[in-house]
């Protein structure tokens, strides 16, 4: 078994065997969502990387726009279009 720790893009790289990660699977997916560090286990006919899922964290970053709807958001909700829409075919 052998851990191995290189730098790469500002993002530290852990290499695994499978035996390795099987015995710290748990505390190996606590570091990586923590921390964001990749770790990639090795296999014979080939390697596989985990990596943090950044997609849910895009969303803490959306910023508030006060005043989008204008008037009672209520109004809304009994919106039609049935009277008005006329289709083109």
């Amino acid at each position: 078994m052998y851990a191995h720790i290189k730098q790469e893009t500002q993002i530290m790289q852990t290499q695994l065997t499978a035996t390795r990660l099987r015995a710290d699977l748990f505390s190996t997916l606590d570091r990586v969502v923590e921390t964001g560090e990749v770790v990639e286990v090795k296999r014979p006919n080939g390697s596989v990387r985990i990596v943090r899922d950044t997609s849910t964290q895009r969303l803490a970053t959306l910023q508030p726009h006060p005043g989008t709807i204008n008037g009672d958001p209520d109004d809304l909700a009994g919106l039609s279009w049935e009277q008005t829409w006329q289709p083109t075919l």
